[in-house]
Order: C-alpha cells, then structure tokens, then sequence
C-alpha cells in the first residue's frame, strides 16, 4: 500500500532528480535517463569518468552524457546496443577501453521483468528511490548543484602530488590479451551501430601533458587507432592530444571539461564508413 502510494506520487509529481547521492547512483540515473526518458536522444557520449567531467550545459538537452565513473566504454556501447535507443552520433572515448567491462552492472540494468518494468513504474527505478528524491529536492532548496562543479586546482604542490600517484599505474600497459578483447568487442559495437545508421566518433580525452606519452596512455592509443583508421572511422581529431592541465593528472576541471564536450560535438566527419 505504501509502494503503491509512493509510486503514484512519482507519477503525479515527476520530480526532477538530476544526481543521486554516490557515484554508483550517479550511474543509474544516467543510465536510466538514457534507457527510459522521452525520445532517441540526437546523440550520445560513453566513456569513463574523464568525459563524466563535461557538464550537461555543455551538451544540451538532446545529447546523453553514458560516461559512466570507473566503467570502460564499453559498458555504455553494450546500453546503447541492448536498449535499442540508437542516435544518430555516438561519440566513444578510447581512454578507458583497457579495463575490465563490468558485466554485472550490465545485468542488473536489463535484468528481466524489472528492466520492462521500469519503464511504466517510475517508482521501482534508482533514479527516484526516496533518498535520492529527498537529497536532489535538498540541492535545489539550497542552491546546491545537481553535478559537482570541479574548479582549477591552485595548490601547486597538490597538483603535483596527484600527478604522480598516476604515474606509476599509466607506466604499466593494460594486460595485452584484455586490450585484444576490448578492442575486438568495440569494433563489433561499432559497427552495428554503423549498421543501424548511426555514426560512431572516436576520441581521446586529454589529460596532464607529462602523462600524455605513458606507456598505458600509448597502447591504448594505438591499439584504437589501429583499429579504428582515420580513413575509415571518424575521429575528432586524429593527432594525439597535447594534453591540458588536470586537478589530478587524468580528470580535467569542469570549465575546461567544458570546453572540450562544447568542441567535441561540433565534429564534422565525411570519412567513408566501413561496411
């Protein structure tokens, strides 16, 4: 009765619940937003949490931002892919495509009947569990964003502090035979995508420059864009990035991540595409 009464206010109501209050939350809200909100969106990011960091201003409301916080590209293609929701661009960061794919995220989202539930009781999706309802509710009262807001990080010797605990980790290159596979598994995403009338965009996230020519940064470099050629793939840009200025050494703050997402969806791309 209670449930009952909860889920017919969601429907009345239909709050706006922009952030939950974790990362993981973060995901399924966007996830879902993707999954079940209005129509195909115009276009679509998947990623990690280096393009999780361009702010939703920057993309307007007709493009979904499924970068997902500490997940590989893949997992955002392989949503695309299972829901049907198909845009017309889907622009895929390479950056994260070295980790492990997280399979059980994957299947709580499309497990059966709850996935078809959720689509015509709001009630049952994360998005408007209570909490979340309640903390979105508190943010607007107060003047809190939604998203956190990342500024320029002014303390030198943080920056570099932070830097360095990613030099070690980005030395070491993804395991080879997982690279392999991840890379095979996108091409195949890709070019169903292709398929389906939809035009994939490669591209890398810039992070600090003195990382930018590690040896796990250039693996993945070039495993993609062996892959994925620019005289058959489009690319938002084909030369590797200069890098920029990070808070951490990989996460950019969020006006220059800004910047970036504005630039990255403006890619005009004639290359032919595979068949």
């Amino acid at each position: 009765m209670i449930f009952s009464l909860y889920a017919l206010g969601i429907e009345i109501a239909l709050p706006h619940v922009g952030a939950g209050q974790d990362q993981a939350t973060n995901n399924f809200i966007a996830i879902e937003r993707f999954v079940y909100d209005g129509p195909v969106p115009e276009a679509a990011i998947v990623g990690s949490s280096l393009s999780r960091r361009i702010p939703d201003a920057a993309l307007g409301a007709r493009i979904a931002n499924l970068a997902l916080v500490g997940k590989n590209p893949l997992v955002g293609l392989r949503i695309i892919a299972r829901s049907g929701r198909v845009p017309r661009r889907v622009f895929i960061e390479i950056n994260g495509v070295g980790q492990p794919v997280d399979n059980v995220l994957l299947d709580q989202i499309f497990a059966e009947p709850r996935y078809s539930l959720k689509r015509y009781i709001k009630a049952l999706r994360v998005t408007f569990k209570p909490a979340n309802v309640v903390v979105s509710f508190v943010r607007r009262m107060t003047g809190v964003r939604d998203s956190a807001y990342f500024p320029k990080l002014t303390n030198e010797e943080l920056h570099q502090a932070l830097i360095a605990r990613w030099r070690g980790p980005l030395d070491q290159p993804p395991d080879p035979a997982r690279l392999a596979d991840n890379i095979a598994e996108m091409e195949r995403l890709a070019g169903a995508l292709t398929a389906r009338g939809a035009q994939p965009v490669f591209f890398e996230m810039p992070i600090e420059p003195m990382l930018e020519d590690a040896p796990g940064v250039l693996a993945i470099r070039q495993a993609a864009h062996t892959a994925f050629p620019a005289d058959r793939w489009c690319w938002n840009d084909t030369a590797a990035p200069a890098g920029l200025p990070t808070r951490d050494g990989l996460h950019l703050d969020s006006d220059t991540a800004a910047q970036i997402g504005s630039a990255l969806i403006q890619t005009a791309c004639h290359a032919p595409q595979p068949h």
